[in-house]
């Protein structure tokens, strides 16, 4: 009897810490901000409702270079999702936001405040599709105009 136990507490407990933490979103919103950014205020503003309405899990990842203990925060949060890479290339350019593949850590596309929520929502949905290898209606020309994410900000030393 004890052995039965023994062993049915043993496979309970493998499966939950086989478990995963957290469940993976389908894509990370990665807002680049600044208090004082208008284009900041503007997406502050209208990005809850753009990622309400997309209907898909999202993390909002915030990059917030308003003060050194906000960007030291927001480096951590970058490092514990293990998108370095993206938050290095734009950090320090506020206003929009990057949208990452949760999987590949790959940027999709951006998204800023000039663009209506509910296309916007849209498109983020769009490409969540595309990080599942999903398929998707899309407008080109829109897409293109509203998704384009900035040039690069901070470009590696030369060496």
């Amino acid at each position: 009897m004890k052995l039965s136990r023994i062993a049915a507490l043993s496979a309970l407990t493998s499966v939950l810490l086989a478990a995963p933490a957290f469940a993976t979103p389908d894509i990370y919103v990665v807002n680049f901000r600044h208090a004082e950014d208008a284009k900041s205020q503007q997406l502050d503003t209208s990005l809850p409702d753009v990622i309400r309405m997309s209907q898909i899990e999202v993390e909002e990842i915030v990059i917030d270079t308003t003060t050194a203990a906000k960007w030291e925060k927001s480096a951590h949060d970058a490092f514990n999702r293990d998108i370095v890479p993206v938050f290095n290339k734009w950090v320090g350019l506020p206003g929009f936001a990057a949208v990452v593949d949760p999987q590949s850590k790959s940027v999709m596309g951006c998204l800023n405040a000039a663009g209506d929520p509910v296309t916007l929502a849209k498109e983020l949905r769009n490409m969540a599709a595309r990080s599942k290898g999903q398929a998707y209606a899309s407008n080109a020309s829109t897409s293109a105009a509203l998704t384009q994410c900035p040039k690069t900000y901070n470009l590696p030393p030369v060496r």
